[in-house]
């Protein structure tokens, strides 16, 4: 799945990944998870055992599947787009290769004329990569536009509060913390100011 979205903080949405694992109480309500699972009911091969039915609903299986040739997307989009990167996964789960990772990166460097939005649920390996000095597999030369957000989503507020985002994250131009749904009034703008980073509307 790519192309336009209906997001209201995006312009576009861009899958180089399909497919994830529950990492806390809040995956249950992910819409992504019960998306891909009506896309494997229509036989998208992208999304082919990437979800089971568990309890009437849908539910990730652990299975991943990265798709090279979805890489050159944003490259074919020539007018500039804030694009969602992996609105249907996350990037930085444990079972994405840092060297597919580094694909991806290098495919935002390619059409840098785009602004990325990166949301993740797994802030420490995030950080690991990209802090690692020893492999520049997701070097960022400066010229393009990579915001690193992570992720509180429909989560109790101790699992938002470890998962909040740091500005001191390399290369960051900024970072957000997505606090939605019943929480945007516990968590809200106060509390992403007290963590120097900004809050969604």
């Amino acid at each position: 799945m790519a192309g336009a979205s209906s997001i209201e903080w995006t312009e576009a949405t861009w899958n180089p990944v399909a497919g994830c694992l529950m990492v806390s109480p809040g995956c249950t309500n992910c819409y992504a998870m019960r998306m891909a699972g009506r896309l494997e009911a229509m036989g998208m091969p992208k999304y082919l055992g990437t979800t089971r039915s568990s309890g009437g609903r849908f539910a990730w299986t652990g299975q991943v599947v990265v798709d090279d040739d979805a890489l050159s997307i944003p490259e074919q989009w020539r007018k500039p787009k804030r694009i969602f990167v992996n609105s249907m996964s996350d990037l930085f789960q444990e079972a994405v290769p840092i060297e597919f990772i580094g694909k991806v990166w290098r495919a935002m460097e390619t059409a840098n004329w785009h602004t990325y939005q990166i949301l993740t649920k797994r802030p420490e390996r995030m950080r690991a990569i990209l802090s690692d000095g020893t492999s520049r597999c997701c070097h960022m030369s400066g010229s393009a536009h990579p915001w690193r957000m992570a992720t509180a989503s429909i989560e109790s507020i101790s699992c938002a509060r470890r998962r909040r985002p740091c500005a001191s994250y390399p290369s960051s131009r900024w970072s957000a913390a997505s606090a939605r749904s019943i929480f945007r009034a516990s968590l809200g703008p106060s509390w992403a100011a007290s963590q120097d980073c900004a809050a969604d509307p």
